[in-house]
């Protein structure tokens, strides 16, 4: 008697998963994260990001954020603050509206039209910036520490390219 009910729930729900839409091969994820450093001669960097993204406006609605740190605990325990200073951001080779949100260990970018949504597809948005306190020379080395990526992105990153441009002296 049980296995009478049972056999015609388990097909209706059988059938109830078949409607669910099935998930394409698109998503909204980051294709392409390429990132340009350049140290200059004073040690600061100038960087531009150029962050291709796939946008189905789900997630992506207005546009994307990026976080930068700009606080860090040193080897020795102290806290070290870095510089950040916004040039430049775009869509498609665009001006793009942008918003800095200061948070507890950096900053925060939302880029986009808070008015209005971002273009659905795939679309690039560029970020130009400089930091500082991000090389430091030592005796025996010199070393870049600085996150090219960034944290905390919601999506996953397909491919991430970057290029590190350092002063002849």
């Amino acid at each position: 008697m049980r296995l009478r009910r049972t056999i015609p729930a388990l097909l209706l729900l059988a059938g109830l998963l078949l409607l669910l839409p099935v998930p394409s091969g698109a998503e909204e994820r980051i294709l392409l994260y390429k990132s340009n450093a350049t140290v200059l001669a004073d040690s600061t960097l100038m960087v531009r990001e150029d962050i291709t993204v796939n946008v189905e406006g789900r997630q992506i609605r207005r546009g994307i954020y990026r976080d930068f740190p700009t606080t860090y605990k040193s080897l020795t325990g102290g806290t070290v603050r870095t510089g950040f200073d916004l040039k430049e951001t775009l869509l498609d080779g665009e001006r793009v509206p942008c918003k800095i949100e200061n948070r507890s260990n950096g900053v925060r970018l939302y880029l986009g039209d808070s008015d209005g949504y971002a273009p659905l597809g795939e679309h690039t948005y560029t970020i130009t910036y400089v930091t500082t306190y991000q090389v430091g020379f030592f005796e025996e080395h010199d070393e870049l520490y600085w996150n090219v990526t960034g944290n905390d992105w919601e999506f996953a990153i397909d491919e991430v390219r970057f290029s590190l441009e350092i002063p002849e002296e």
